[in-house]
């Protein structure tokens, strides 16, 4: 049953523009501590998927119960992406992880997930950072993140990175947008248009 409804904004950055700011330099610094590994992703380990478990018994949404299922459902085989994995380490336990599909000219986040123990490191945003450093260096040009909500800010973590440098993508036109604050708006439904698109579904 339809309570209400929240429109989902694509959101995509362009990787060369984005300068560095100072929240993104004092977050550098408090995690400066920390070590961090790259890699293809040829298989998941023990302690990605114990990473998984407390992530997601900790937060207040939904999500799949394994992150094999999260990364590949049931056709792990048919990927035609080549996915890489960036790993955060305290000493030698470790404490966040992406996972990122890389093209010849952008690459795609697929799942990020930290221990909570850490929250106040703010990891989600430390792995964006790490990794946009990662794709300037092989100098690719987007880097898409995943979206963000109208009327929810749960993923605007993700506009840490320089909300002049994002676009998102308006299906009405089919096209890239600059990104501008309206699209955060919540937005009225009458209870008709949600029993409508209730029945679509």
């Amino acid at each position: 049953k339809f309570t209400g409804l929240r429109r989902v904004w694509w959101m995509r950055f362009a990787v060369q523009y984005i300068q560095e700011k100072p929240a993104h330099r004092k977050l550098r610094k408090r995690n400066g501590f920390f070590t961090h590994q790259f890699s293809t992703l040829d298989q998941l380990t023990n302690e990605d998927d114990y990473l998984f478990r407390i992530y997601r018994n900790h937060i207040d949404f939904d999500t799949y119960d394994t992150l094999e299922d999260a990364l590949w459902g049931s056709k792990k085989e048919s990927s035609i992406f080549q996915s890489w994995v960036l790993r955060i380490y305290d000493g030698e336990k470790l404490i966040a992880l992406g996972i990122f599909d890389k093209g010849d000219k952008a690459a795609s986040s697929q799942i990020h997930c930290y221990d909570p123990a850490y929250a106040r490191h703010s990891l989600g945003k430390y792995l964006m950072l790490l990794t946009i450093d990662h794709l300037k260096r092989e100098e690719y040009m987007w880097y898409y993140p995943g979206y963000v909500f109208a009327g929810n800010a749960k993923m605007n973590y993700k506009l840490f990175l320089g909300k002049e440098y994002g676009e998102y993508y308006d299906p009405e036109l089919d096209q890239w947008q600059l990104f501008h604050d309206n699209i955060l708006e919540a937005e009225n439904y009458s209870e008709e248009a949600i029993k409508e698109i209730g029945k679509a579904l």
